[in-house]
């Protein structure tokens, strides 16, 4: 088998590995809204029970934040970009531009130095990065909304 047509299926919670767009939009989104969730859940369950939530709640943020950085990485390296534009995250209203950047730009189907290109979606990621992007739109309708009728 020629090594440029060798694929691998990449896992998400994984260091390493190229990392295709769906797979980067179901594994930085739906994971996000599920912390979103949980810290809604647990900071309406702690806050009826005593006061002061963000022991309970900083350590989800900060593991979401974590994955959310490394599949950014993995993605870094599909485009095959040096890491250390993952830095780009940080900056705040850059790391919106640069976030749709690595959701748009296009990689190589072949293998490079970073890896061998991952495997084909499968259709549980392409019915999680539909659910995804309906979510995205979703919120984004939700905070126009809200905006335009309840203006500060």
């Amino acid at each position: 088998m020629n090594d440029s047509c060798a694929t691998y299926m990449p896992a998400m919670l994984s260091w390493r590995g190229r990392l295709g767009r769906l797979r980067f939009l179901v594994y930085t989104v739906l994971p996000m809204y599920a912390a979103c969730v949980l810290l809604l859940v647990v900071d309406y369950v702690v806050r009826t029970a005593c006061a002061g939530t963000w022991h309970l709640t900083a350590p989800l943020a900060c593991m979401w934040v974590a994955l959310a950085g490394v599949t950014a990485l993995r993605r870094l390296d599909d485009l095959n970009h040096a890491r250390w534009w993952g830095l780009l995250l940080l900056v705040p209203c850059v790391n919106v531009f640069f976030w749709c950047y690595l959701l748009c730009a296009r990689s190589s189907a072949a293998a490079h130095e970073r890896g061998p290109a991952p495997a084909p979606n499968t259709m549980l990621v392409k019915l999680g990065a539909g659910m995804a992007a309906w979510l995205l739109l979703g919120t984004v309708w939700a905070v126009s909304v809200i905006y335009m009728w309840f203006p500060q």
